[in-house]
């Protein structure tokens, strides 16, 4: 506890670090806490060395700047030489040499490899063995032999063979008692002194080559200890300057080295007031408390997740340090709608406008406080969210960019106009205005693909791209799997007016459906969907091993899509989209083989569906596959395969995550059976309608 004592009054400040356990620490909220704390002090730091930069430029002496008269030192000094000391410690870096492991047994293992190998080729010489044993290196060595050297070695006689593994031998342990260190070669350890004379032809060195490995493994941790060592023994460097030296001569480039020696003699120090700075400080701190409560309020779902942070926090990277770099003379050519764009896309126009916002008041002190700026800007992000949700294209955004610039140059034209008049600064703001309005909205689409790309969002663009059937994935499911291309589409179809039908997104519902069944491309043939000619592989095998194929195939999806950089969220659907289901069929047909077998180890491993979007998608896959089983498609057979797989479903407990009403369950059970309908081109039969005329219309429509 720390005491101050001022005009009799007793101050008294206690600094207590936080006792956090270990639940708390890795809980969301205080997840979430530390995330929108980490993004605000990034914030106020930035737009406090905004007002540090200010102050430097109103010095006489900055980095790089050209000096304009000699200037000799004041005073003696003797100062700690930071930069001499660092450079001496970069020295010892670069000309430390690197600590390696020696492994003995990586060159007892391969040498025996080698004699092992050879052994194989004279078995096979001799006709002792048939086929040259291909699983024995990949197991005990991690070796692919190639097919190529077996067959040259079998064209030689038994006495080459033999001479050639005897040569080969030495060699290789020769190679290995030199020793072959960590990023070395076969070819460069070949190339070095000890080598030289060895000749070798060209099946030598591939057999070689395949059989060197490095036996010195670098040691990280003790190449840094040596240089940690090293690096310790210095002392601090100390420099002198005498009174009256000349420190910089007129004209000379100011770098650190120099500026170093100017703040040791007091000669390079802010002019700026403490109490600008201070008030600066204020102001911010007063922003971050009342962003921090708003953000953690209504953002929490957004903001734990990590890729949607990461990219928000990117992004105000970005557009700060561009506000940083920019000088004030080109602050209305800097396009602040880019980040603005950026966040609607990548997450939503709610998110979009209050972090727009935040923004612009953390840059406030950035723009020395420019009313002006801060009036227009604000209006516009007003405006644009206005408008944002109905832009769904790439040229309606480059649109909407040159139409917020116009406002803005109407809005600022008034505000300048009827207080300052017309003015040269005026009309050259005012085109500056125009140009960043059309650089915001081309800017974006520039940007956003990357952004897309290195935190895996999935914004309404990539949705877009990823529901292109000439995607890789989707044209590889129609070529290997066509049956389930098929069944993917009509569950898309299915599952989009359902998702519409009850404010879900039918857009990611569509495209997720697509993806949802990937993972059936490993083993296409044991999904009945993609078996022609009636054969099923699962009449040769038990049901039990039937069982692990089909429970594998969501699993198997979510691997394949993670290779493909499919988003997060479409690759959950492929874990939900079955829940915990159990196998029926299998587990019953196992079950009469052995009554104590475990129900758990026929069911989906999960989760369940947690989004209305995963929900639809389950149902609408059960549904797809049983309706194709009626066979006598009319509305109310339809309808009732619907309720029916639906309320075993939610019998199962397999809905209960998705936050699915009772209501919107009816709607999707009327769609479902309406898009069915119309998929199988049924016909409603009417009272009265006989049966040789029901015929007769569905031979008609067949």
């Amino acid at each position: 506890m720390k005491k101050f004592n001022f005009l009799g009054f007793r101050l008294l400040f206690r600094l207590e670090r936080e006792n956090r356990d270990d639940i708390q620490v890795y809980s969301n909220t205080y997840q979430l806490k530390d995330r929108v704390v980490y993004l605000l002090v990034f914030l106020t730091i930035i737009a406090l060395s905004s007002q540090l930069g200010n102050i430097f430029q109103r010095n006489k002496y900055i980095d790089k700047d050209i000096i304009k008269e000699n200037i000799y030192a004041p005073r003696d000094v003797r100062y700690k030489d930071i930069l001499k000391k660092e450079e001496i410690i970069k020295n010892i870096v670069d000309s430390s040499e690197k600590k390696y492991i020696y492994l003995p047994e990586i060159g007892l293992k391969y040498s025996n490899g080698l004699k092992e190998f050879y052994n194989e080729i004279l078995k096979l010489k001799a006709k002792k063995s048939k086929n040259f044993d291909y699983d024995l290196f990949e197991e005990n060595y991690q070796l692919k032999i190639s097919p190529d050297i077996v067959e040259e070695l079998l064209d030689m006689s038994k006495r080459q063979i033999a001479s050639q593994r005897r040569e080969l031998t030495e060699l290789l342990s020769s190679v290995y008692s030199h020793g072959i260190k960590e990023g070395e070669t076969f070819i460069t350890t070949m190339g070095g002194k000890d080598f030289k004379g060895k000749e070798l032809n060209n099946l030598e060195f591939k057999i070689l080559d395949i059989f060197t490995f490095p036996n010195y493994v670098y040691d990280i941790e003790k190449t840094k200890e040596d240089i940690k060592q090293k690096v310790d023994k210095i002392d601090d460097q100390y420099t002198t300057v005498k009174a009256g030296e000349l420190v910089l001569k007129k004209g000379e480039i100011l770098d650190k080295q120099k500026l170093q020696t100017l703040k040791a003699l007091g000669i390079y120090s802010p002019s700026e007031t403490i109490l600008r700075f201070f008030i600066s400080a204020i102001y911010l701190a007063t922003v971050s408390i009342i962003s921090y409560n708003i953000i953690t309020t209504r953002f929490r779902k957004e903001l734990l997740n990590k890729n949607i942070y990461g990219a928000t926090f990117l992004v105000f990277a970005l557009l700060f340090l561009i506000f940083k770099l920019f000088s004030k003379d080109y602050l209305y050519l800097i396009p602040f709608e880019t980040g603005f764009f950026l966040l609607q896309i990548l997450v939503n126009s709610v998110y979009a406008f209050y972090f727009g916002i935040v923004a612009l008041i953390y840059l406030t002190p950035m723009t020395n406080y420019n009313m002006v700026y801060f009036v227009i800007t604000l209006l516009t992000i007003l405006f644009a969210t206005k408008f944002l949700n109905s832009v769904k294209t790439r040229v309606q955004f480059i649109n909407l960019g040159i139409q917020l610039a116009i406002v803005k140059v109407i809005i600022y034209f008034s505000i300048t106009f009827l207080n300052f008049g017309i003015s040269e600064t005026l009309l050259l703001d005012s085109t500056k205005i125009i140009l960043a309005g059309v650089f915001s909205g081309v800017l974006t689409l520039a940007i956003v693909p990357y952004l897309e790309r290195t935190f895996n969002i999935l914004s309404s663009f990539k949705l877009l791209e990823l529901g292109d059937l000439s995607n890789p994935l989707l044209r590889d499911l129609s070529v290997k799997t066509p049956g389930t291309f098929y069944h993917s589409m009509m569950v898309a179809a299915v599952s989009e007016a359902a998702a519409e039908a009850i404010g879900a997104d039918p857009i990611f519902t569509r495209v997720a459906s697509y993806y949802h069944d990937i993972g059936k491309m490993k083993r296409p043939k044991f999904y009945v969907e993609n078996q022609e000619g009636g054969e099923n592989p699962h009449d040769k095998i038990s049901p039990f091993l039937s069982a692990l194929v089909i429970l594998a195939h969501p699993k198997d999806g979510f691997e394949m899509a993670k290779k493909y950089k499919i988003p997060r969220e479409i690759r959950d659907i492929m874990l939900e989209h079955h829940g915990t289901t159990l196998l029926a069929y299998f587990y019953n047909k196992a079950k009469s083989l052995d009554e104590n077998i475990r129900e758990d180890d026929f069911r989906y491993s999960g989760p369940k569906p947690k989004t209305k979007e995963s929900a639809i998608i389950m149902l609408a896959d059960s549904i797809e596959a049983a309706v194709r089983s009626i066979e006598h498609k009319t509305y109310n057979n339809i309808e009732e395969m619907i309720r029916k797989i639906i309320f075993n479903k939610l019998e199962d407990g397999q809905l209960k995550d998705a936050d699915l009403t009772f209501k919107d369950i009816e709607t999707i059970i009327k769609v479902f059976t309406k898009t069915i309908i119309g998929i199988h081109h049924v016909r409603i039969k009417y009272p009265g309608q006989d049966k040789s005329k029901e015929r007769e219309e569905k031979t008609n429509e067949n």
